[in-house]
C-alpha cells in the first residue's frame, strides 16, 4: 500500500515538551536495517571523497531481490551516483514488494522531480546529503553543481516528503562555511532531525584533507549548529573517526544535547536502544 501525506505533512516539529532536555538518548545500532546499493560497486562520479569506498559495504539490490530479507525491518536504499550527482534509484516495480517487508528509507543526494515522484509513494524516509561549499561540490565531488543546486533540490523534497538531511563536517576544511550555509538553510526549512557526520580520510587524493577537522573546532560548530536549530533534534550519525577521537566527540554531543547517537562509544543513564537507522526514527 502506498503511503499517503500531504505537502511537507512529515516535516512538522514536535512539540517542544517532547524533544526538548538531554533525556532520554537513543543510541542506534542499526542491525535491523539492511543497507542496499542499487548500483552495486558502481559510481559514475568516482569522486575524490569516495571512489566508491562505502559502496562495497552495503549489500546489491539483485542480491536483496534474490535472497530475501532475512529478519531486517526496514531498508536503507542508495548507491552510487550518475554524473548529475543523482544516487541510482531502483526499478519502481520491485519498490511496492519491499515496502511490504519493512519500511524503506531512501539516502539521496541531489533529485529531480521524476525521480522524487518514483520514491515518495514508498518512502518512510527520504535522507539526503547536503553539501554548502561550491569548492567541494564541483573540485572534490566532481559536479558541475553549486550549493544552489542542493538548496533547491532539498526544498523540492522538503515539500513531498518526510526528509532527514545528513551534514559532513570537514570535507572542506575546518572554516566550516560550507556547513554554516547548510545550517542557514534548515533553519528556514527545518526537518523533524538532523544527522551530523564528521570526515574521515578514506581515499588518498590531493583534493581532500589529510585529516579529520579540528575536534575542538567541530564541538564548537555543533554548539553554534544547536544554537541555530533550537527545537530540532540532533543525531551524530555513523560516519566519524574512531579512538580517542570517537570518543571524546560522543561525550561532548552528549552535552550540548543530542538527541541520538549511533554506534556510541559513551555511556548515558538509561538510554533508549533501537536495532534500526537513526533516520526512521520518530524524531
Amino acid at each position: 500500500m502506498k503511503l499517503k501525506r500531504g505537502p511537507a505533512a512529515e516535516n512538522q516539529l514536535r512539540p517542544a515538551s517532547l524533544i526538548t532536555g538531554p533525556d532520554p538518548v537513543v543510541f542506534f545500532s542499526p542491525s535491523k536495517t539492511l543497507p542496499v546499493s542499487v548500483s552495486g560497486e558502481k559510481c559514475s562520479l568516482d569522486c575524490a571523497h569516495c571512489q566508491g569506498h562505502f559502496l562495497k559495504t552495503m549489500t546489491p539490490w539483485a542480491e536483496v531481490l534474490e535472497q530475501g530479507t532475512r529478519d531486517r525491518r526496514s531498508f536503507l536504499i542508495s548507491g552510487g551516483c550518475d554524473k548529475e550527482g543523482r544516487v541510482f534509484l531502483p526499478p519502481e516495480k520491485d519498490l511496492p514488494g519491499l515496502a511490504e517487508r519493512g519500511r524503506l528509507n531512501f539516502h539521496v543526494t541531489l533529485i529531480d522531480e521524476d525521480q522524487l515522484e518514483i520514491i515518495t509513494p514508498w518512502a518512510h524516509t527520504i535522507s539526503q546529503d547536503l553539501h554548502g561549499d561550491d569548492r567541494v561540490i564541483r573540485k572534490i565531488l566532481g559536479l558541475e553543481k553549486s550549493f544552489k543546486d542542493y538548496a533547491a533540490s532539498y526544498k523540492r523534497v522538503w515539500s513531498r516528503a518526510r526528509v532527514i538531511p545528513h551534514v559532513l563536517i570537514g570535507l572542506g576544511g575546518e572554516e566550516f562555511e560550507g556547513e554554516r550555509k547548510v545550517i542557514k538553510l534548515l533553519g528556514n526549512y527545518p526537518p523533524p532531525a538532523v544527522i551530523f557526520l564528521v570526515y574521515l580520510p578514506l581515499i588518498k587524493s590531493p583534493l581532500t584533507p589529510k585529516k579529520p577537522p579540528a575536534l575542538e573546532k567541530v564541538i564548537n560548530f555543533l554548539g553554534w549548529a544547536k544554537e541555530e536549530l533550537q527545537g530540532v533534534p540532533m543525531v551524530m550519525g555513523c560516519m566519524r573517526p574512531g579512538g580517542k577521537y570517537r570518543t571524546e566527540l560522543d561525550n561532548q554531543v552528549i552535552k550540548l544535547g543530542f538527541s541520538g547517537l549511533v554506534q556510541p562509544s559513551c555511556m548515558v543513564q538509561s538510554p533508549i536502544i533501537s536495532k534500526e537507522c537513526c533516520a526512521l526514527w520518530d524524531w
